[in-house]
C-alpha cells in the first residue's frame, strides 16, 4: 500500500512514458519491496550514529544522470523497543543536510497491518548551522554517504520515506540531483513512495499486489 496524499505527482508519473520500465524488486529476506527504474546494485556497509555504535546496513541503489535512488535497510534486531528513538535520530540527521520543505507522517499498508513512519522533503545546503548535539557537519555528511554511497550537493532535492519495523530501520531515499535545468522531476518522489512490506509470515497484503 503506497502512502496516500500524493495524487497529483502520481498523475504526472502516469502521463510520462519514461516510467514504464519501473518495476518492483522484492527483498523478502529484508521484509520489504521497492520499485526501481532498473536493476539495483546491492552492497553492505556499517551504520554508525550517536545511538548506534555499529550495525549492518544493506544498500540497493540505481544511479541516473540526474537522479539517485537508494533503499537502505539497517539491521537492529536487539533494538526493537527503541524504534521511535532511532527513527527520530535518523530524521534529525537528515534535517542537518539542508532546509526541510516538508515533514509529515507516512503510512504503508491498510488497517491493522499499517506501518507508520516519517516522510521528509528537503533541499541540501552546505553551511547550515548545526543544531544536533554531538554531531558536526562533517559527521552528518559522512553518515549520509554511508546510507547512500553518495554526497548531497547543494540544491539537490532529497525525499526520504523512513520507517522502523520489526527490528529494521528503512530509509527509502530519492535524490533529484542538480542539473543545468535544475530539474525537480517526480521520479525521486515516486521511488520514496514505492515501499511496501512483507507480513511476518512472508506473504504480501492484497493491496500491494493489486494494480
Amino acid at each position: 500500500m503506497r502512502s496516500i496524499g500524493l495524487l497529483f505527482p502520481a498523475i504526472l508519473l502516469l502521463a510520462n512514458p519514461a516510467v514504464a520500465s519501473w518495476k518492483e524488486y522484492p527483498q523478502p529476506q529484508l521484509g520489504f519491496v521497492a520499485e526501481f527504474p532498473a536493476d539495483p546494485t546491492s552492497s553492505t556497509t556499517t551504520y554508525k550514529t550517536g545511538l548506534v555504535q555499529s550495525a549492518m546496513a544493506h544498500l540497493f541503489s540505481v544511479k541516473e544522470p540526474d537522479a539517485l535512488y537508494v533503499a537502505a535497510v539497517i539491521d537492529l534486531p536487539d533494538r526493537k523497543e527503541e524504534g521511535a528513538t532511532l527513527l527520530g535520530e535518523a530524521e534529525a540527521m537528515f534535517r542537518q543536510l539542508g532546509d526541510a520543505t516538508s515533514v509529515s507522517i507516512s503510512r504503508v499498508e491498510p488497517g491493522r497491518a499499517a506501518v507508520f513512519g516519517r516522510f521528509i522533503t528537503l533541499e541540501c545546503r552546505s553551511g547550515r548551522p548545526n543544531d544536533l548535539i554531538g554531531q558536526t557537519a562533517a559527521t552528518v555528511r559522512a553518515w549520509f554517504n554511508s546510507v547512500t554511497g553518495a554526497e548531497c550537493p547543494d540544491h539537490t532535492r532529497l525525499v526520504v520515506n523512513m520507517f522502523f519495523h520489526r527490528g529494521r530501520l528503512y530509509l527509502i531515499q530519492g535524490l533529484n540531483l542538480p542539473t543545468a535545468e535544475d530539474s525537480l522531476g517526480p521520479s525521486a518522489l515516486r521511488f520514496a513512495n514505492s515501499i511496501s512490506f512483507f507480513a511476518a509470515d512472508g506473504s504480501r497484503n492484497f493491496a500491494d499486489t493489486f494494480r
